[in-house]
């Protein structure tokens, strides 16, 4: 994270101080910061679903896809070895972050763009090389909706590509 946008968690604060970073037993590096004003540290995971936990990310995300085929809350706490608190702690967690997740889903899924483009030359009385052309224009157009940028670009200049 940049610096410039991580803010106390306490304070809220802009002005704070990277500290030495330190390896969690599951989940990476993390780098702790230090608020200039208050004093109070902090990591980059405060106050997001990631503040706190001891699990492995990849496991939760093997539970909750679990769960969401079909098994049964005892049935993921035996087989992946989790106590049932943990796993109403990750449901409740993972609860508020519903709209975020679904939007993100969409995007990557559902929502996916292609874009073909084309150069059109201008051609006054006769046609001319592309070099001498007085003018191009590119044209884009997104497939699936059909929308259409149009760009003019003015002489074609050799230098430019």
């Amino acid at each position: 994270m940049e610096l410039n946008k991580i803010r106390c968690p306490k304070c809220k604060s802009q002005e704070i101080k990277e500290r030495s970073c330190y390896e969690t037993k599951n989940n990476g590096t993390r780098k702790p910061y230090e608020c200039c004003c208050c004093e109070t540290f902090f990591s980059e995971t405060k106050n997001t679903f990631l503040e706190g936990l001891r699990k492995p990310v990849s496991l939760i995300v093997m539970v909750v896809k679990a769960r969401a085929e079909g098994m049964a809350f005892n049935a993921a706490c035996r087989t992946f070895e989790i106590s049932k608190n943990t796993l109403i702690l990750w449901q409740c967690r993972l609860a508020n972050l519903k709209k975020t997740l679904f939007m993100f889903a969409l995007a990557h899924e559902f929502l996916k763009m292609i874009i073909e483009g084309d150069e059109l030359y201008i051609k006054v009385k006769k046609n001319v090389p592309t070099e001498d052309s007085r003018g191009w224009t590119i044209v884009l157009m997104e497939r699936a909706s059909r929308f259409i940028w149009f760009m003019q670009c003015g002489k074609k200049d050799k230098k430019l590509f």
